[in-house]
């Protein structure tokens, strides 16, 4: 009976952590069928799309563009800015995990569509922040 009672805050916290991840799956289910797709690409413009994804779903990435903060992005989220030709440097951050600094260039009456996200949504997300933060977010060509 001693043994029972030991494991009943185990039992508890694992019942509560598997009731959250299935409150968040048909949350984030229910949000891919409503999400509305952006499909238009305005010339000139970088267009950064992020996926809809578990890890992060509730938190914004700010968008770093040139080492300035331009705004931020939540999850499912399209995003167009209006960007000089040439080159440029754009990362996303959230908290203290930054992604590595992309590089690309504007071409005139062209756009340039991105994508970011995160590396990790699966079990590695419970720990990869701490063990590599540089490698936890990621910004590429769409």
């Amino acid at each position: 009976m001693e043994l029972i009672k030991a494991f009943i805050p185990l039992i508890i916290c694992l019942s509560i952590w598997i009731s959250v991840g299935v409150y968040y799956g048909k949350k984030i289910k229910k949000h891919k069928e409503k999400l509305v797709v952006d499909d238009s690409r305005p010339v000139n413009c970088l267009t950064l799309t992020r996926g809809l994804e578990a890890t992060n779903y509730l938190r914004k990435y700010s968008i770093i563009l040139n080492g300035e903060n331009i705004g931020n992005i939540a999850s499912g989220e399209t995003k167009h800015f209006e960007l000089a030709t040439g080159k440029h440097n754009i990362a996303v951050k959230i908290d203290w995990c930054k992604s590595k600094q992309f590089e690309f260039d504007m071409i005139g009456n062209k756009n340039t569509e991105l994508n970011c996200g995160a590396n990790y949504n699966n079990w590695k997300c419970l720990f990869m922040h701490a063990i590599k933060p540089s490698n936890w977010l990621y910004i590429k060509f769409a």
